[in-house]
């Protein structure tokens, strides 16, 4: 198994590698994803615990004004309303949240990554390896309950058991890697169980889209993190290129013949129809367009916390020639050249910079650490630190402190 344990912060490692060691990624990519179930065990109860603690929980629930948005409340047998543990504004009540909690209520944290930078960091790069929108929701349930009636998702998950123990059941699957819109229906009865196991802290499971399963604690409370891996699917791709060929197809807006529902109306001539509209599309109908709109969504979704902007900016003693600069961990870029400029795009936004000093913007936004002086000669010495410097304020890159690069060299 991987040592993470060793010198450097974590902020720096693999989180995809490290999330299913000692399974190799591309042994992960090519037997379990989208596949079947992958259930991680480890002799390792603390290996997530960085992740989250229960403390974090109390912060949230207790000091932001959370609202039942935030946090929501779920037992076996469907939601608890709103109405019992928040006021009239959705403002949650933190003692009538531990009081349902005792009555064995499972409290579920939402898109905890939005608050907590380990998970976030853990998102993004999730997010970058499968292109993938990702998101976490936490679960702290009370020993001996369940807070969900089998059922199935329409993304892909993995759980990681933080602390605790869950008898997990797996069940025969209805629909294989169902659509957004093939949610399921509560009350669908399970099919037979296929599998069942225990989940305990520090292991984790892999569940694809559209396996059935349930999950019950044991004999003390149980919290974990679930990270849902939300994909564009190829049907999403050619639902969106078709109604993008339509804006500028004029063929492809038109009715569908006055007959077509008639009795009589050749099947033949259904067939040539609907073979002349996909040739259209094909002709005649860039996908770049989509390919462009999905990524840029990516981009725009996994964002990683930006916990250091201020601090750096009181104290930010300018940058030299030779100081070092990194990318930020967990930032999504993508560099293009775009007519006369380049471009940068992150985080929903676009960094627009004369086409020149596209070598040195492609350097940077690539390479994992360098000094100033090393980008490329497309920019003499002041406009690299000009490009670096503006780099940094944008978040995109950080300065590596110097006890970080002397502990680097040795």
């Amino acid at each position: 198994m991987t040592d993470h344990t060793g010198p450097g912060p974590a902020i720096d490692r693999d989180w995809y590698a490290w999330l299913i060691d000692p399974l190799p990624t591309a042994a992960f990519e090519r037997d379990y994803y989208e596949q079947r179930l992958f259930h991680i065990r480890r002799e390792a109860p603390s290996y997530y615990a960085e992740l989250l603690s229960v403390t974090d929980l109390d912060v949230v629930l207790g000091t932001h004004a959370a609202g039942h948005r935030d946090i929501s409340l779920v037992r076996g047998d469907g939601d608890v309303p709103p109405r019992e543990y928040a006021n009239d504004a959705g403002r949650i009540h933190p003692l009538e949240v531990a009081r349902h909690f005792d009555d064995g209520a499972t409290v579920v944290f939402n898109q905890l990554h939005k608050r907590v930078p380990a998970l976030a960091r853990l998102c993004a790069a999730l997010g970058r390896r499968f292109s993938s929108r990702v998101q976490t929701n936490v679960y702290l349930t009370p020993p001996g309950a369940q807070g969900f009636a089998p059922h199935w998702d329409t993304h892909d998950v993995f759980v990681l058991q933080i602390s605790g123990t869950k008898r997990w059941s797996i069940y025969d699957t209805p629909v294989r890697l169902p659509l957004r819109g093939q949610r399921f229906v509560p009350g669908t009865p399970p099919g037979d169980v296929s599998d069942e196991f225990e989940l305990g802290p520090g292991s984790a499971v892999y569940l694809p889209r559209g396996l059935m399963h349930s999950a019950r604690s044991t004999g003390r409370a149980s919290l974990h993190v679930t990270l849902g891996l939300t994909a564009f699917t190829w049907a999403e791709f050619l639902v969106e290129s078709v109604a993008a060929a339509a804006l500028e197809e004029e063929s492809l807006r038109r009715n569908l013949p006055r007959e077509f529902a008639r009795e009589g109306f050749p099947a033949a001539e259904r067939a040539r129809l609907f073979g002349e509209k996909l040739a259209s599309v094909q002709s005649r109908f860039d996908p770049e367009v989509v390919w462009r709109r999905f990524a840029d969504e990516i981009l725009a979704a996994d964002v990683p916390l930006f916990t250091d902007l201020l601090g750096q900016r009181l104290h930010e003693h300018g940058l030299t020639p030779r100081s070092r600069v990194r990318r930020r961990a967990g930032l999504l870029t993508e560099a293009v050249r775009e007519g006369g400029a380049c471009l940068l795009r992150f985080c929903g936004r676009e960094l627009r910079l004369p086409v020149g000093v596209w070598p040195a913007l492609r350097f940077a936004a690539t390479a994992d650490e360098f000094a100033v002086e090393d980008l490329p000669d497309c920019l003499d010495a002041e406009g690299k630190l000009t490009l670096v410097t503006r780099l940094v304020r944008e978040g995109v890159l950080q300065p590596v402190p110097a006890s970080t690069r002397s502990a680097a060299t040795g």
